[in-house]
């Protein structure tokens, strides 16, 4: 520096330099510190659990008998019989379903040849998607215009579905075109 205050000549350039690019490293670390609390998930879920209300394209609505979930037209006082579906979703199109303020999970379960749905008490807050073992209990949802689909993910192919009968257990099909079962839901968030 000059007497004066004012820098050298040949130092004013280096200035110029360093500022330059201490702004930039300045620039980069908020970058970097922007796109760690961005891309780190948390040590909680961020998505939190909603209920909605589901029915089948027939009218059947979703009620628990015997600890078993049915779907059936339910009427007058039975109305309140009524299922809600807790959701937690995991990614864009899946999620976990439960039922009674997820204390209850629907999961996908293979034994031998055999391909089936049950309720298992597990709370659907504790689940994780990173988590090998409660894959069963995740589900991926395809809408197609106002109705709903789930396809497991345990078991690709398999869907959600009900009987063409009333008050018949809600189950699995890996035959979702056939006409037998009916896969397609309306689904809508509850109130």
């Amino acid at each position: 520096w000059a007497r004066n205050g004012s820098p050298l000549p040949c130092c004013s350039h280096r200035m110029e330099i360093c500022r330059g690019l201490r702004s930039h490293l300045i620039t980069l670390l908020l970058f970097l510190f922007h796109s760690e609390t961005i891309c780190r998930p948390s040590g909680r879920k961020s998505s939190k659990m909603q209920a909605f209300r589901i029915w089948d394209v027939n009218q059947k609505t979703f009620y628990l008998r015997n600890n078993q979930l049915v779907a059936g037209y339910l009427q007058g006082p039975n109305v309140n019989l009524e299922e809600k579906i807790d959701v937690v979703p995991i990614e864009p199109h899946a999620l976990f379903l439960g039922i009674h303020g997820g204390k209850m999970c629907l999961s996908c379960v293979k034994s031998g040849d055999e391909t089936r749905l049950q309720l298992e008490a597990v709370n659907i807050t504790d689940l994780s998607e990173n988590r090998k073992q409660d894959k069963r209990f995740a589900f991926i949802r395809s809408d197609s215009g106002p109705t709903t689909s789930f396809e497991s993910a345990a078991c690709p192919g398999w869907f959600l579905c009900t009987a063409m009968e009333a008050d018949q257990p809600v189950s699995l099909t890996n035959m979702p075109d056939e006409g037998v079962m009916v896969t397609k839901f309306y689904f809508q968030e509850d109130e």
